[in-house]
């Protein structure tokens, strides 16, 4: 033939040996948690921002009012997110605890905390307590 044949490989490809469905779907999820809960911490404090240079005029409150709206709306979607999930996955039959339950969610975000604001090798919490000023010094 003049043009070669390449057949796709079964589920043994580079992408799905690195990462699979689950440690992917888990990801995405504390990724999502993550973005919510920071999105509904900076709406908080714009609306404190607002409320306060308002000097509770009504037509400068509406705005505040409508920001703190949307930190509500971000805040039920974590909340949502996090602890309905769970209940959805076991009423469709999935094994939802590898990746929808509370704790691995939190574990999840906690280790992209650590891999995203932290240089060093130090990637688990239980090492918080015997990390000294110059470790720390030294990550930096």
């Amino acid at each position: 033939m003049i043009i070669d044949v390449t057949y796709a490989s079964d589920t043994s490809s580079v992408f799905w040996s690195v990462l699979d469905l689950w440690e992917f779907l888990l990801l995405a999820i504390s990724i999502f948690v993550l973005f919510a809960s920071v999105f509904s911490v900076l709406f908080i404090l714009r609306w404190w921002v607002l409320l306060v240079l308002s000097w509770w005029k009504d037509e400068k409150i509406k705005p505040a009012i409508n920001t703190i709206r949307y930190a509500f709306i971000w805040l039920v979607v974590t909340v949502a997110t996090i602890f309905l999930f769970p209940i959805f996955g076991r009423l469709l039959w999935l094994d939802v605890k590898k990746y929808a339950e509370p704790k691995a969610i939190f574990s999840k975000i906690e280790e992209i905390w650590w891999k995203v604001f932290w240089t060093s090798t130090t990637t688990n919490s239980n090492d918080i307590q015997n990390l000294n000023e110059e470790d720390f010094i030294n990550s930096l």
